[in-house]
């Protein structure tokens, strides 16, 4: 056998751990569309009829148009909400600009099945919002229905919205002001400057924006679940859950349902990488002739100042106090001051004293830590692999990586129930099943850190290191990895923050002995519990809030951007 490298063994390592997680959900869901199987889980025929059930009886047209509506709007208006605030914060002298950096990362913090449900209650047909208007406009029913797509849109929008702004707040820090500037002092107004120079520049990274928020909409599930099909607007990944949880279960449309989704998925992911490829052409930060400056927007301010303290306000405060509000309330009702004589704390004991609650927020913290670190650990070799190697073969281990991107959270939970139940593998309905169905759609999150912390090393101090005779071994442990720890705790940190919030997956996967926090919400809002549901997401939050602002810190100091 010939001698290989210590990069050759690395390389097929990592590339045999991650094609282990990656390639059976693949092959699983494909298998499922193509196949009918009898009540014991065994092959029976090989057919496209699930396709034809699906594209000729016309089950797939309404959810395939809400699905395009919903991820569209939701795209278009929360980069509209986020790029607005983030040029307020990054390019004028607007006050309170550091809330809008504070609001975007404590958002990170708030659950997302939670942050819905508290828009719910906000703007539910009994809620503050539509009681205000219904007094306001003097009307008999509700002003506005949520439960509808152009309520999933606006939720989807709020939600999505800080990531927007921080995406876009690098963009506009890079933005060279001379060239506005100059404009100006051609003759052009403020509208054909913004039109005609700001809006070109930022194009790439605008669009880029839009796509990518149109691909995590598109295969978004806890609003669709939650806001949806309450009123009966089905989209491709509610129906997939739903023909997943049917009795007897419809695994083979669910799986024609899954490989369409990601067809459309991966098209997206497509014209994403190739919009952000060909972003260099609108660099404008090139040297001593970039000058950063601040727009004065004088007597504006307090107007700018007012919208940034708003959208945090709507972002943060009005979800979270809703949900704090219906904690301490024997039985849930809009804010008045009626309401306050009924003030308790018995739902928090509940909380407390309830086992299965406590065993949920254990199970998701050990699986927030688990996936955090075995996803960093393998990205890390994986990104030195292909930034330090010239190995012809490392192409397969990128391919690898980012082959998850491809699967949205809910089809990678069907792929990995159903490849669990057919090999010979005892971990369904366990918590392992949960971790090997985390670390494998998480990688790609993994390696944006690993990938661009390793790309800013010079590899002269690792090559030092081998020149005075160290292994790779020693120079990876004493060099490369503490030089790595910024970008690698700011993607531990990320990863468990997602991690701890997934329900897509959890919802295919979670069994009765191994509840998450995630599921468990979602049970309790089925169940109309509310006050439990209410103080156990406040518990929760709380902990993830802890975690985030420790993020928001460290991620200050170093620089890091969390995207």
């Amino acid at each position: 056998m010939p001698h290989l490298s210590v990069e050759m063994w690395i390389l097929i390592a990592v590339s045999v751990v991650t094609a282990y997680l990656v390639v059976p959900p693949l092959f699983s869901v494909i298998q499922t569309s193509l196949t009918t199987t009898t009540l014991a889980g065994a092959i029976e025929a090989v057919t496209l009829r699930h396709y034809r059930d699906v594209l000729f009886g016309f089950r797939l047209a309404a959810p395939l148009a809400n699905t395009f509506y919903f991820a569209l709007g939701s795209s278009v208006l929360s980069t509209f909400i986020g790029g607005s605030i983030a040029w307020l914060v990054t390019r004028t002298d607007t006050p309170l600009r550091g809330l809008g950096y504070f609001t975007a990362f404590a958002s990170f913090g708030t659950p997302f099945i939670l942050y819905t449900i508290g828009w719910l209650l906000l703007l539910g047909r009994s809620g503050p919002v539509n009681a205000w208007l219904r007094s306001l406009f003097d009307l008999t029913g509700p002003a506005f229905n949520v439960y509808s797509l152009p309520g999933m849109v606006l939720i989807e929008s709020f939600l999505w919205s800080p990531l927007v702004f921080l995406m876009l707040a690098a963009s506009f820090r890079a933005m060279d002001p001379a060239l506005e500037e100059a404009s100006t002092a051609c003759g052009a107004s403020g509208w054909q400057t913004i039109r005609r120079v700001s809006l070109r520049l930022i194009l790439p990274a605008l669009f880029s924006v839009v796509l990518l928020i149109f691909i995590r909409a598109f295969e978004a599930f806890e609003i669709p679940a939650l806001v949806g099909l309450p009123g009966d607007v089905q989209v491709l990944t509610t129906s997939i859950y739903l023909d997943a949880h049917r009795m007897p279960p419809r695994y083979g449309t669910a799986g024609a349902f899954s490989v369409i989704l990601m067809l459309v998925v991966a098209a997206a992911l497509y014209f994403y990488s190739r919009t952000t490829r060909e972003a260099a052409r609108f660099h404008t930060v090139t040297g001593k002739g970039y000058r950063p400056a601040l727009i004065r927007v004088g007597r504006w301010r307090y107007f700018t100042a007012g919208l940034i303290a708003l959208y945090s306000f709507c972002l943060l405060v009005l979800p979270f106090f809703i949900v704090l509000w219906a904690s301490l309330l024997p039985f849930y009702s809009h804010p008045s001051l009626e309401a306050l004589s009924r003030l308790t704390l018995r739902n928090y004991e509940t909380v407390v004293k309830f086992p299965k609650l406590f065993d949920a927020v254990r199970n998701s913290m050990l699986l927030g830590i688990g996936t955090a670190t075995l996803v960093m650990a393998l990205t890390t070799l994986a990104s030195w692999i292909l930034v330090r190697t010239r190995l012809k073969a490392r192409w397969l281990l990128d391919l690898l990586t980012t082959l998850p991107l491809v699967f949205p959270g809910i089809v990678m939970g069907l792929a990995i129930l159903r490849f669990y139940l057919i090999v010979p593998i005892p971990i369904y309905a366990t918590l392992w099943i949960l971790l090997v169905a985390y670390v494998a759609r998480y990688i790609p999150y993994g390696i944006r850190y690993t990938h661009a912390g390793l790309l800013q090393l010079h590899r002269e101090l690792e090559e030092a290191a081998y020149s005075s005779g160290a292994s790779w071994l020693n120079c990876f442990r004493r060099i490369t990895l503490p030089l790595l720890t910024p970008s690698f705790l700011g993607g531990w940190v990320f990863v468990f923050l997602i991690s701890a919030k997934e329900l897509a997956m959890s919802i295919l996967l979670a069994g009765p002995r191994t509840p998450v926090v995630s599921v468990t919400i979602f049970e309790l809002w089925e169940n109309a519990q509310l006050g439990e549901l209410a103080a156990f997401g406040v518990v929760w939050t709380a902990i993830l809030l802890t975690v985030a602002m420790g993020y928001y810190l460290f991620a200050r100091r170093y620089g890091i951007q969390l995207q």
